[in-house]
């Protein structure tokens, strides 16, 4: 990886060029939680400060930074608010109700379709793409994506303890001396070189800190059963739409030289039938990875920087505390629907996954920030009325005042590389002894006995008493 980050540098630091038939990926890879999804982020926008200077390539970075970065970009004479997503394959991408305001025309079917805008990076600017993928969403938190395609081409800092970050034409010499972690060059996404062969990507348009498949999740669950698993959902066209998975709150995950303190570790969201990918994520990064450090993106060296420093972060504002939520099905349709983890407050208050909510402290249909109140908020009590098959069952319960315990420390105290790469192998040992053992519901049947010949006797001869 050294002698190709060389070359790279020797040959005019070209940034990594994926192959042409990834540019057609469909984007499947941006995320923003219900909250977001729910909320337009119109106000916000005003108080976002475009930074311009002569040495800045032609991305301005909007800040204060808070939660997935965000940037300028234009369509002829409309400035556009677009979210700077690494997990975004695509050079642009635009949501529909953006595409709408413009007055372009949708075309195909279905959850992505396609537009003619043309999208360039300054006012009156050459356009870096003129089609555009499209995402049918009711609502967005922006009018669309600066994609992985757009970002590696240039040095991007990051610097969420400042709430700040800015994009640069190549990385400042005092920032070779940091540690690193090198990126495998021509990859559709910013993925982590990793000397256990483990796919490890960047998505900072992800919110939590990281994500792991759902296999790697199974082990770390068996191999810490103190740990108080709880859920988290939102909406992803990786995941096929909305979603509910699992999570815990860790207070060390180890990744190579990076240590992230204070944490959510999730089951991931991605699917890879819904992506069109044949293997799993193994771990992807999320923008809650970088909130305590400095970080360099650099894309055309290929490689990620951070500080040494790591700033004390607390524990997540939203962490559901009763390890329930309510969600509706893929396609936001129907009833909204139990998401529970077993033995979490939620399950001991009685509710369980698949019971349909009728209403919470007699509101029917809430919308999800009251969902979000009554299971994150520390005090608040809630009268839940769901239906379990053919009947109503009323659950009340009050989120719990303190994380539960192992909530913030779970036993062990910290989950290293070499503990998760232990856990992982013994439960995927566990897996091969459980696929050679018989099924006991399938025995094979003992073949019957020919009543014409009796049974054998204890020492191997037949009963007959004749002889020849």
């Amino acid at each position: 990886m050294e002698d190709t980050a060389k070359k790279h540098h020797e040959a005019g630091r070209k940034p990594c060029q994926p192959p042409n038939s990834l540019l057609i990926v469909n984007s499947f890879m941006f995320r923003f939680s219900i909250v977001l999804l729910a909320t337009a982020l119109c106000a916000s926008c005003v108080s976002h400060r475009p930074i311009q200077d002569s040495s800045s390539p032609p991305i301005d970075a909007a800040n204060p930074l808070d939660g997935t970065p965000v940037a300028l970009a234009w369509s002829s004479s409309t400035q556009l608010m677009m979210g700077v997503d690494t997990g975004a394959v695509q050079t642009s991408l635009l949501f529909s109700p953006a595409v709408e305001s413009i007055g372009a025309r949708l075309r195909g079917r279905g959850a992505m379709r396609t537009a003619n805008v043309p999208i360039s990076l300054k006012q009156d600017g050459e356009p870096m793409s003129r089609k555009q993928d499209v995402v049918m969403v009711d609502q967005a938190p922006y009018d669309g994506l600066l994609g992985w395609e757009c970002i590696r081409k240039y040095v991007w800092n990051i610097n969420y303890p400042k709430r700040s970050h800015r994009f640069f034409n190549k990385l400042p010499s005092r920032i070779r001396s940091w540690h690193k972690l090198a990126l495998v060059p021509g990859s559709d996404y910013p993925q982590i070189a990793d000397k256990h062969g483990r796919r490890i990507i960047l998505d900072t348009g992800a919110p939590h800190a990281v994500y792991i498949s759902k296999k790697r999740w199974n082990a770390i669950k068996l191999a810490y059963p103190d740990a108080f698993v709880s859920v988290y959902s939102g909406y992803s066209p990786a995941a096929g739409g909305f979603y509910a998975h699992e999570c815990m709150h860790v207070s060390s995950f180890q990744l190579g030289p990076l240590e992230l303190k204070n944490i959510l570790l999730c089951e991931s969201f991605a699917n890879p039938e819904v992506m069109g990918i044949p293997d799993d994520i193994d771990i992807i990064l999320g923008y809650g990875a970088l909130i305590s450090r400095q970080f360099w993106l650099d894309g055309p060296g290929c490689a990620l920087y951070f500080s040494s420093t790591s700033h004390p972060m607390p524990g997540p504002s939203s962490f559901n505390l009763m390890g329930g939520t309510f969600i509706q099905d893929r396609n936001g349709n129907g009833p909204m629907k139990a998401f529970v983890a077993e033995w979490s407050p939620a399950w001991n208050a009685g509710l369980r996954t698949g019971d349909v909510l009728v209403s919470i402290n007699g509101r029917k249909n809430p919308y999800p920030d009251l969902v979000e109140y009554v299971t994150t908020q520390r005090g608040a009590q809630a009268t839940v009325i769901v239906q379990r098959r053919n009947k109503l069952v009323r659950i009340h319960w009050e989120v719990p005042a303190a994380p539960p315990a192992g909530d913030y420390h779970p036993t062990p105290q910290a989950i290293t590389e070499q503990e998760f790469e232990s856990h992982v192998k013994q439960q995927e040992e566990k897996e091969q002894d459980q696929s050679r053992q018989p099924d006991p519901q399938h025995t094979p049947p003992v073949p019957p006995v020919n009543p014409s010949e009796s049974p054998p006797s204890a020492d191997g001869k037949t009963g007959d008493s004749s002889t020849a």
